[in-house]
């Protein structure tokens, strides 16, 4: 399977583009990552951007930040309008000491993500929770948000008006 060609493989269409996308994120993530003010002269500050895991539960819409470094403290979460913002700062603790060179992997300085939240949510019971650099957030669905499974054609009416549909036949009677 291997040699056959990419439209012969039982692959998703978007693999291709996903893989292109995570490239381009790691050749963004590189060039933003200072070396040094010595060789790349910036604030001696990388944007930081922390991951987030989004689920949706039968109840809730669960999401979990990864903030290593951050404090309770340095922490704001706000619902403004339908928008959940989770915002905050991971400061810079490093001791100024001579050297030769000096390379930093880790990201520092404030950030922001926001998440559009659908309609049917119980905006008053936002939970939240902060342990060992992850915060969690649950929103809760109202009743009406919920998944609720439909049957298809169990309900007469309407649609079978629009199409034009008629009930089967019953003891040779037509029913309309």
């Amino acid at each position: 399977m291997a040699n056959l060609p990419s439209f012969f493989r039982r692959e998703s269409p978007f693999r291709e583009l996903n893989r292109m996308q995570r490239q381009i994120d790691r050749i963004f993530d590189e060039l933003s990552v200072p070396w040094g003010e010595e060789i790349l002269p910036l604030s001696g500050r990388a944007a930081f951007t922390p991951a987030c895991d989004v689920q949706e539960t039968d109840n809730h819409y669960l999401m979990s930040f990864d903030l290593p470094g951050v404090k309770k403290d340095d922490l704001k979460i706000e619902l403004i309008g339908n928008e959940l913002c989770v915002s905050g700062e991971r400061r810079e603790s490093r001791e100024e000491k001579s050297a030769a060179h000096r390379q930093w992997e880790r990201s520092y300085g404030a950030f922001s993500r926001s998440f559009t939240l659908p309609q049917g949510v119980k905006a008053d019971q936002i939970e939240t929770d902060y342990r060992d650099g992850v915060l969690h957030v649950a929103v809760p669905k109202t009743e009406g948000a919920k998944a609720q499974r439909i049957s298809i054609g169990e309900r007469p009416g309407l649609m079978q008006k629009l199409l034009g549909h008629r009930k089967e036949e019953k003891k040779g009677e037509r029913v309309a």
